[in-house]
Parts: C-alpha cells; sequence; structure tokens
C-alpha cells in the first residue's frame, strides 16, 4: 500500500515538473520570438521567404496565398519599426539571420535555375515550331 503512495507521489511530482518545464520553454520560445522579430534583418528574413513563395508559385504572383502573404510582411515591417524598444542584437541571432537570409536566397535561385531554363528550352521549341509552320505554308 505504501508503495502505491510513493508512486502516485513520484508521478505527481514527474508531472508537475514536466509542467513546469514546459511551461518555461514556452516563455523561452515567446522571448526568442519577440528577439527574432525586432531584428533589423527581420524584414529582409521575410522578403527572402515571400520571394521562394513567389519561385514556389511559378509566376502566379496574384495568387491569395501570396497577395495575403506580401500584406502580412507590410504589417510586420510596420510592427517591427513601431517596437524598438525590443531590439535584439546578440551575434549569435545577427549571425544567424544573416545566415538564414543567405540561405533562402541561394534557395530561391536554386529554384528558378530549372524553371529559367524551362522556359528557355519552351521558347526554343515555339521558335522552331514556328519556323516549321512558316516553312511549310505556301507563299
Amino acid at each position: 500500500m505504501e508503495v502505491k503512495k510513493d508512486e502516485n507521489s513520484f508521478l505527481q511530482n514527474m508531472k508537475h515538473e514536466i509542467n513546469h518545464n514546459t511551461e518555461e520553454e514556452e516563455e523561452e520560445n515567446e522571448i526568442l520570438k519577440k528577439r527574432i522579430s525586432s531584428h533589423p534583418l527581420y524584414g529582409l528574413l521575410l522578403h527572402s521567404h515571400l520571394s521562394c513563395l513567389k519561385v514556389c508559385s511559378c509566376g502566379d504572383f496574384d495568387s491569395p496565398e501570396i497577395t495575403n502573404t506580401a500584406d502580412d510582411l507590410a504589417l510586420t515591417k510596420l510592427s517591427i519599426h513601431s517596437d524598438s524598444s525590443l531590439e535584439a542584437t546578440s551575434s549569435e541571432l545577427d549571425q544567424f539571420m544573416e545566415a538564414y537570409c543567405s540561405t533562402l536566397r541561394e534557395l530561391k535561385e536554386a529554384m528558378e535555375k530549372p524553371l529559367i531554363e524551362t522556359h528557355r528550352f519552351m521558347d526554343a521549341v515555339y521558335t522552331q515550331l514556328n519556323d516549321i509552320v512558316l516553312s511549310s505554308s505556301p507563299p
């Protein structure tokens, strides 16, 4: 009977400790989110992300997802500048933001390359087909 009480007590303590750790993690995540969103490169990060989304949309720049993201980007830039009290510029965060922006820029270029090659190929095929049609038609 006493062993059962000890087990229950142990389990309750573990549950309490897990809940406490979870709350601390959530609080730390919120602080980190605020630091990132108030960083001077955050606007560039969002712009780079938006550029990647535009490439993924295969040129459909008027899609609702892209338009909404662009609107969110504008609102976020406004909120960044209005809350400069949270501006955090630690060297680790600076390096992370610069690396992330650079990685997104490289990703965009990597995604664009096959699209550009495909467009060139299709233009060449179209030109050849057009030449064939024009050369086979009676004068």
